[in-house]
C-alpha cells in the first residue's frame, strides 16, 4: 500500500548572504506548516530548493518544495517523518537526571 505524498511549496525573495542557514530555517518553517495539516516529511524525498539571482529585486528569488505524508493528528509532532512507508519516531531522551540523595550517618 502506498501512502499519498503531498507537495508543499513556498516561494519568495531573499536578500541575505547566508543562504545555507536561511534554507534550513525555511525548510523547518515549511515542515511546521506541514505538521499543522497533519503531514510529516517524506524522508525518502529531499526538500528541493531552487535559487536564482534577481537583479530587479537586488536579491535572490527562491522556490522551496517539501514532500509530506499524512499521519494521525495525535502522532504528528512525535513522528520525525516517514521512510520506506514506515514512521520514524523522533528521539526524545528520557529525563536521566535524578535527585541526588545523600544520607548522613
Amino acid at each position: 500500500m502506498h501512502d499519498e505524498i503531498r507537495k508543499f511549496t513556498m516561494e519568495g525573495t531573499l536578500r541575505e548572504t547566508d543562504i545555507v542557514k536561511t534554507k534550513e530555517r525555511l525548510v523547518d518553517h515549511l515542515e511546521s506548516i506541514m505538521r499543522d495539516y497533519s503531514y510529516v516529511p517524506a524522508l525518502d524525498l529531499e526538500p528541493q530548493f531552487t535559487l536564482d539571482y534577481s537583479p530587479a529585486d537586488q536579491g535572490f528569488s527562491f522556490d522551496l518544495t517539501c514532500y509530506g505524508v499524512r499521519v494521525d493528528k495525535e502522532n504528528v509532532w512525535d513522528t520525525g517523518g516517514i521512510m520506506g512507508g514506515k514512521p520514524i519516531m523522533k528521539s526524545i531522551p528520557k529525563n536521566k537526571s535524578k535527585q541526588l540523595q545523600i544520607s548522613v550517618v
